[in-house]
Order: C-alpha cells, then sequence, then structure tokens
C-alpha cells in the first residue's frame, strides 16, 4: 500500500510525530513545574497514600462536576470520592502513578492547563458554572493531549466511586459475591 492509498486522517508518520510532540511537551511541562516550585513533591498528603498535598484541591474541584448525580455534593462526600480515588491508586502500577503524576503537575502550570484543558484559571477557583464549561471546552478540544487527559483523570474517579458500598448500590449492582459457608 502505497502513501496515496492510505486512508485519509491520521498517517503513520503523523502519529508518531504527534506521539514524540505531546511527550515532549508533558516532559517540559513537568519539568518546568519542578523547576518553578509547582510541581508537588513525590511524598503522599497526610491522611492519604498515594495522592500529594497538590493534587487534592485539583481533584476535589474536579469530583462535584465530573461525578454529578452520583451523590449529594457536599464536603464530607467530596472528601470520600477523593479518598476513594487515593485507596484505587494504592494497587495502581507505579508507572501509572508517575503519568498520573505528571499529568496533575502539568494541570498546576497555567499554559500547560491552558493547552491541555482550555482553561487558564485553576479548576480551584472557578464557579461551578465555569467548571462546567471548562469541562465542555476541554471534551471538545482537539489538541494531542487533550481528550486523553480528561479521560485520565476521569476513568479513575469514576471507578473509585463505583467501587464504594453507595456507588455498587446506585448502580443496582448488590455487590461482591459474599462467601457462604456450608454447614
Amino acid at each position: 500500500m502505497n502513501h496515496s492509498d492510505a486512508p485519509a486522517g491520521l498517517h503513520r508518520r503523523d502519529f508518531l510525530r504527534l506521539g514524540l510532540f505531546g511527550g515532549a511537551l508533558l516532559a517540559g511541562g513537568a519539568s518546568l513545574a519542578s523547576l518553578s516550585g509547582c510541581a508537588s513533591p513525590d511524598h503522599p498528603a497526610d491522611g492519604y497514600q498515594r495522592l500529594r498535598d497538590g493534587d487534592i484541591p485539583l481533584i476535589s474541584a474536579l469530583v462535584p462536576p465530573l461525578l454529578k448525580g452520583a451523590f449529594e455534593m457536599t464536603p464530607t462526600n467530596i472528601e470520600n470520592a477523593v479518598r476513594g480515588l487515593d485507596q484505587l491508586l494504592v494497587s495502581a502500577a507505579d508507572g501509572a502513578i508517575t503519568e498520573l503524576y505528571k499529568l496533575l503537575d502539568a494541570l498546576q502550570l497555567a499554559p500547560m492547563r491552558w493547552y491541555i484543558s482550555g482553561s487558564w484559571k485553576s479548576f480551584e477557583s472557578q464557579t461551578a458554572e465555569q467548571l462546567d464549561a471548562t469541562l465542555a471546552t476541554w471534551d471538545q478540544r482537539d489538541t494531542a493531549l487533550a481528550r486523553p487527559a480528561l479521560r485520565g483523570l476521569t476513568q479513575p474517579l469514576i471507578w473509585a466511586w463505583y467501587l464504594t458500598p453507595e456507588g455498587s448500590r446506585s448502580t443496582g449492582y448488590p455487590g461482591p459475591p459474599q462467601k457462604v459457608v456450608s454447614a
């Protein structure tokens, strides 16, 4: 198959360039974050096993719009959702945690946050309406990292919620089978 017979859209070389550019951009943003002091330290926040101090406000701001309708958005329920994500990350592979840390560090920097999500303003400082608009824009962005980054934050948060007893009940799933000891 010659190049002219290839289907329209992203070609192999374009895909490789995109991956190289995206990786370099993410690494550059993470490096800039660490040099500027914006990067979160590698150790977990007090009371957490994986999430760091800088991760918690960012993720806490995203819980209400991403889990809208799953539960009443009280501060306690939002904290429980963040703790559920932290618990889920305990069993995650180290490589996955490293990539999540890079993404969270990049979202701390306004230029990287704009490139990825379309918003210069930090998630924590946005109103609920602004955050809904940011997420709608983010979901529609056609940059190399936008949609994978949004999925990389959304999916683990949703999985963590559905692993809780409240989350599994909200889907009608009774939970894992209980072991019954025969007499």
